[in-house]
């Protein structure tokens, strides 16, 4: 969440709500990406799986009456498959709206009370929605609950929805119900955000964690009733602390599987201060044990200049969830068994995501991500799957051409290129390759292969993706990639460390949309994400090899329908 800007901007931007009815064929409109029709959008809320209507529901960080950042609301969607998304009305909107503006809903998470352990189902045996968010306060001011404000606070609060998530009630008898940090930490109440709420089975109870940002702290409260919540731990500061910590989640996951072992992860945003060679935003991992009061970290998975975690990136201060510079404020969905984590980030960056070249909407959510925990290298690694992605031919962008290709080369000559046509610009590439040079201890020359996407038929402009076999890095190069005029800071070459397969092979797999590009490396334990904003006409693509041969080539590239049709 954006915390820089003044109370008087965001009113002022509060005021008027553009009448632009999207047709999802705009200039840049993501295609298989969730987009709202119209205005600003950031971090993903209240991610939650109904099983009852078997849907998944999409709340988010809005502005109702803009496209930049203001009079945080949050709007709402929801999808039978996470592909196909229905935009609802706003779910919770700012209080006092447009004029008057007196409580803002920043970011938080929605949970089923299924045993109404809350008690706002009543006697009827309704089952709750119970959604936590951070209250943020303009001005001092007497609650409804009698509770006193102050200016710029930020305090926890609830609200409850007896429809599956349609419509809302604030807790006005109770909110907020964490009102202050702990007080070792009271001159933090401007700073202290962003809840996630999980029910821990093993001490019935609920568990939320609360983000210290400033301070690089995790604050870790217990409830039995989601009302009345006691501090139990804290945790932090570790790895990344290059900015604010932002949307804490903690969660569980099998590792490599197995069925009794059980790792924890907290997951992490952090602005500025992303991945080396980023700026702004990011988000991190950090591997460890959970009791249901008290996170440990494991000792592979941080960085303090001495520990196994230093030993496997040696330019990195984290564990990355993705390298890229668009993935930020990651979150999974509740309600889903534990194996089946999905989460879903806010596909922009604080750099210049108010700038970005988009109309009438600035923003879309990034391909969901199905995690799992996998030792690679000796180290419990989250590996990422995409999900949600759409099958067919796009009508839209090609209404009457199907494309779907596949290639086997064995061999593309160093310093050449394979012209693949116009393949288009809402694809699913795999690509696989070796090198040459794999395994020869002499060579000197670096050897970079990959795939060139969303290119003009000159190649002015283009978007490569590709691997460096000399340093083992993946890489998303969108130098020219189309309009990066709009912030200094856009143009860039993103990398992420990847060793290949025992076999010397390097196996990609890349989304591409009408503004964006995704990259996942080898099984999944590495990910670029990239927004992108090609030229019209930027639907052309080719294999490139420099410093060496590439061998074993093998690539499948799929047309991907739209999903608003």
């Amino acid at each position: 969440m954006k915390l820089s800007l003044l109370v008087q901007t965001v009113l002022a931007a509060a005021t008027a709500i553009p009448a632009v009815a999207a047709d999802y064929t705009e200039p840049y409109r993501p295609q298989y990406h969730f987009s709202p029709a119209k205005n600003w959008m950031n971090d993903p809320n209240g991610l939650v799986y109904d099983a009852t209507e078997d849907v998944y529901h999409l709340f988010f960080q809005y502005n109702p009456g803009g496209m930049t950042w203001g009079a945080m609301s949050w709007g709402h969607a929801s999808s039978p498959d996470l592909m196909h998304w229905t935009e609802h009305e706003v779910a919770l909107l700012a209080r006092g709206y447009p004029q008057n503006i007196t409580e803002m809903y920043f970011s938080g998470t929605v949970v089923i009370d299924e045993e109404n352990t809350s008690g706002f189902g009543g006697d009827e045996g309704e089952i709750p929605w119970i959604a936590m968010y951070t209250s943020y306060y303009p001005m001092e001011q007497v609650l409804p609950s009698g509770k006193e404000t102050q200016e710029n606070q930020q305090a926890q609060s609830i609200a409850y929805s007896l429809d599956h998530g349609m419509t809302w009630t604030p807790y006005d008898a109770g909110n907020p119900v964490i009102a202050n940090p702990p007080s070792a930490y009271k001159d933090q109440f401007k700073e202290f955000r962003d809840p996630s709420v999980f029910w821990h089975e093993e001490t019935s109870r609920w568990v939320a964690v609360v983000s210290l940002a400033q301070l690089h702290k995790i604050v870790i409260y217990t409830s039995r009733d989601l009302k009345q919540w006691d501090e139990a731990s804290e945790f932090g500061p570790a790895n990344a602390v290059g900015g604010v910590w932002e949307c804490p989640s903690i969660f569980p996951l099998s590792l490599d599987g197995s069925h009794t072992t059980t790792k924890w992860v907290l997951m992490l945003g952090l602005n500025p201060g992303g991945p080396p060679g980023t700026v702004g935003s990011g988000s991190q991992y950090i591997v460890g044990e959970f009791d249901g009061t008290t996170f440990t970290p494991d000792a592979s998975s941080i960085y303090d200049g001495s520990g196994p975690a230093d030993s496997v990136a040696s330019d990195s201060t984290a564990n990355w969830v993705d390298r890229g510079p668009d993935f930020y404020a990651a979150l999974g969905f509740n309600g889903l068994p534990q194996d089946q984590r999905t989460v879903i980030a806010w596909m922009n960056n604080w750099q210049y995501g108010q700038t970005v070249p988009t109309d009438p909407w600035r923003s879309a959510m990034s391909i969901p991500r199905r995690l799992s925990l996998k030792t690679i290298d000796g180290k419990a690694t989250l590996v990422q799957e995409p999900v949600g992605v759409p099958r067919g031919s796009s009508s839209r962008s090609r209404s009457s051409r199907r494309h779907r290709a596949s290639r086997l080369l064995r061999r593309v000559k160093a310093g050449s290129t394979v012209d693949l046509g116009g393949i288009g610009n809402t694809l699913e590439i795999e690509l696989s390759f070796s090198s040459s040079l794999s395994g020869n201890s002499t060579a000197t020359t670096t050897t970079e292969f990959g795939i060139v996407v969303a290119a003009t038929q000159d190649s002015h402009y283009e978007t490569r993706v590709g691997y460096d076999f000399a340093s083992q890095q993946v890489f998303v190069d969108r130098t020219r990639s189309g309009d990066v005029s709009f912030d200094g800071t856009f143009a860039g070459v993103y990398y992420a460390p990847l060793a290949p397969a025992a076999n010397g092979t390097v196996s990609l797999r890349v989304l591409v949309d009408w503004s964006s590009v995704e990259v996942f490396g080898g099984v999944g334990e590495v990910s670029i994400t990239s927004q992108i904003f090609p030229v019209e006409g930027a639907g052309y693509g080719r294999l490139f090899s420099t410093g060496g041969d590439a061998e074993n080539v093998r690539l499948q590239v799929k047309d991907l329908a739209s999903t608003w049709e």
